[in-house]
């Protein structure tokens, strides 16, 4: 049970920490730009010109490596150069594709619930990355979590708990540990006590052994046993 409340402990801490990252990337990001994380963006959408597949306010990440190839019926995210955007971030899907003059892609793109293609064709300079994931739910959520009033007490707070809980765990694991690592030390020094009295025991019982023999050794010489001829009368 223990080992279940940790990884609950530890998954949690995880989760926490991370919606954390992603809302000081979001909250610190400058306007008109798109947060990223180890190569990849997120954002809510903030229409529904790209709904059933986009629905409003949804939470999507973008790849923003740029090096790959976007063909017809991708959803990008791009800065549009549409006048009534003013280079604002559009997140629509690829409906058809030509070349630059200098061979570079150009892409005409489209909302799924627009009823045109947007005005303003998309050069490859301008495109953030390619949407991946899109998540309606996390984008309410998203949503919710920006709002001050509930980021404090519903990230914050959890996260600086779960820290403490953490450090202390980790502190008492230290302890333990150090606990351990003295106890099996006095087992040695004791251990190696009783081997060196044992040792000297058999040296004093070795010792007293040849004692008593060199004794019993000395005393049958002493003794003449039978008689000697040598005594007797002619």
């Amino acid at each position: 049970m223990k080992h279940v409340l940790r990884v609950i402990n530890v998954l949690a801490t995880v989760v926490i920490l991370v919606a954390f990252v992603v809302l000081l990337r979001t909250v610190f990001t400058p306007a008109g730009e798109i947060p990223t994380i180890m190569g990849y963006g997120f954002m809510r959408t903030l229409t529904g010109s790209m709904e059933p597949a986009i629905p409003v306010h949804s939470f999507i990440v973008v790849d923003t490596d740029n090096s790959q190839v976007y063909e017809v019926g991708d959803i990008i995210t791009f800065h549009s150069s549409d006048d009534a955007l003013e280079g604002s971030l559009n997140t629509h899907r690829i409906v058809s594709v030509e070349a630059a003059s200098d061979g570079s892609p150009v892409y005409h793109t489209k909302g799924d619930a627009n009823p045109v293609e947007d005005a303003a064709p998309v050069p490859a300079a301008d495109v953030v990355g390619r949407v991946v994931f899109v998540s309606a739910g996390l984008g309410v959520v998203v949503s919710l979590l920006t709002n001050p009033l509930l980021f404090f007490p519903f990230i914050v707070v959890p996260l600086i708990v779960l820290l403490a809980l953490e450090i202390r765990h980790m502190v008492k694991t230290t302890q333990e540990v150090a606990r351990a690592e003295d106890e099996a030390a006095l087992r040695a020094a004791v251990e190696q006590i009783r081997e060196k009295r044992r040792r000297e025991q058999e040296s004093q019982d070795g010792a007293k052994e040849q004692v008593d023999g060199e004794d019993a050794q000395g005393s049958a010489e002493a003794d003449p046993g039978a008689p000697d001829d040598s005594n007797r009368s002619a």
